[in-house]
């Protein structure tokens, strides 16, 4: 596991409340194969951070419960057993020195840690940035720039959609907040989900990733269909498989 995701794993649990025994916290982080000299090390760069303090057997995390944990650090962690099946299924789909938009969403970030041939990536998330720099087969790391939402870390506006496209991909890879019952999909911000419309017009192969607890459910804004994407690639296809989507499901 990539290190931004440890610490978002170590984030989730720590913000709950404002103390912690550092047994407790190393059993929570072993059952997702991370040692205790691992989780230390990245303890540590949280109290470097000024995010928590440690002292003899506790920790001690300076905000106020869940309050001070945004929705969007913690959500790498949330569901990551989802994540990571959905993540590793899309690596099938790859082919050498493909170029792939890869929009922003922690399954997208846990995606692109686990690249396993040589390809190009072009995003507007600067967290995917981060990580895939770190993967030795991204051949090629580039950020799309624009005005900067700080919750996500993602760019979006019309100097974003511009440069997108001049660009053409062989495949756009995208994330679902939900999808409801008729194949409808739905983003929770309309300006992120513009950008993500700007990559899929300049594609031929579209891969949608959505969780098993996405399907049926209404959201914010309504930005795409099913139907004219080339593969959902889910968790448990089974669910998916309950509702008219009109896709091939992985």
């Amino acid at each position: 596991m990539h290190r931004v995701q440890r610490k978002d794993l170590l984030l989730e649990y720590l913000c709950q409340k404002p103390f912690h025994e550092m047994n407790h916290v190393l059993e929570y982080v072993s059952k997702f194969n991370i040692s205790a000299t691992t989780a230390r090390r990245d303890l540590k760069e949280l109290e470097n951070e000024g995010i928590i303090t440690m002292s003899y057997g506790g920790i001690n995390f300076l905000g106020v419960h869940n309050k001070s944990c945004s929705i969007d650090v913690r959500a790498s962690s949330i569901n990551f057993d989802k994540k990571m099946i959905i993540a590793k299924k899309i690596l099938n789909l790859l082919e050498k020195n493909d170029v792939i938009f890869v929009g922003a969403g922690s399954t997208c970030e846990v995606f692109v840690t686990l690249i396993d041939k040589p390809v190009k990536i072009v995003t507007n998330s600067f967290r995917i940035l981060q990580l895939a720099k770190d993967n030795s087969n991204v051949q090629y790391n580039v950020l799309i720039g624009g005005k900067l939402r700080e919750k996500s870390q993602a760019f979006y506006g019309s100097l974003c959609e511009e440069s997108l496209s001049l660009i053409q991909f062989s495949k756009v890879i995208f994330s679902a907040n939900t999808i409801d019952e008729t194949g409808a999909v739905y983003k929770s911000n309309e300006e992120e989900a513009r950008v993500e419309l700007a990559a899929l017009a300049r594609v031929q192969t579209k891969i949608l990733l959505a969780d098993s607890t996405k399907f049926d459910k209404v959201g914010f804004f309504k930005f795409y269909e099913t139907k004219d994407v080339s593969y959902l690639v889910t968790d448990k296809p089974e669910v998916a498989k309950q509702y008219n989507l009109n896709v091939s499901i992985i």
